[in-house]
């Protein structure tokens, strides 16, 4: 299950929709977002493998990034490496906000994609990627390199777990709610052989 963010603390607007593969009963794909007025730490994870392995692992990585909202990037993944160390370890791919200076500060491992879409573009809105650096964390770490973008409202930031397929971003749109653009990418490109989670962030004027 999805980690659901707080309301009415920050300028930000949510989408979350997943899938747990077969008949698990956990999934192993969490999102995770702590919102303050002033900034945000956005996360996707997901966890090696199916089942119950996989969502304990991811269960440990969300808790390292709810109880660290306030590090660096790099310190928080660094933590997680440590605390992931006896599991199967986890992808993942996450973002700091910060909401005083329009800046998205991000950072991958593994295959999480991430994008952000640019409102002013229309319907034919301009894209960022993310670079993913290949690696597991809490088995082989890559080197922790982030990137820092300018961002303005209407914006969209998105991340997709691997049971999502990798065109998906074809699918977000500027002017579409972030609940119903997950809902429809969900149901257009799951994969259906893996667990997946889309989960898309709208930064809005006014607290949400």
């Amino acid at each position: 299950m999805a980690t659901r963010p707080s309301r009415k603390v920050a300028p930000v607007d949510f989408g979350i929709a997943s899938f747990v593969q077969g008949d698990q009963a956990e999934s192993g794909d969490l999102s995770v977002a702590h919102c303050t007025p002033e900034y945000a730490l956005i996360a996707a994870i997901d966890g090696i493998g199916h089942g119950k392995s996989a969502a304990h692992a991811a269960r440990i990585a969300a808790n390292v990034l709810e109880t660290n909202p306030g590090d660096s990037l790099a310190t928080i993944i660094q933590k997680c490496h440590e605390a992931l160390r006896t599991t199967r370890g986890v992808v993942l791919s996450l973002a700091i906000v910060d909401f005083r200076s329009n800046t998205l500060t991000w950072l991958g491992v593994g295959n999480v994609q991430g994008v952000l879409i640019r409102s002013a573009g229309g319907e034919r809105a301009a894209l960022d990627a993310l670079l993913l650096r290949p690696g597991v964390v809490g088995s082989q770490l890559p080197n922790l390199q982030t990137a820092t973008l300018l961002f303005s409202p209407g914006d969209t930031l998105a991340f997709a777990t691997d049971g999502i397929g990798s065109d998906f971003s074809n699918d977000l749109f500027p002017y579409e709610s972030p609940q119903r653009s997950a809902d429809r990418i969900l149901s257009k490109h799951c994969k259906g052989n893996d667990d997946a989670l889309i989960f898309v962030a709208r930064f809005t004027r006014d607290p949400q």
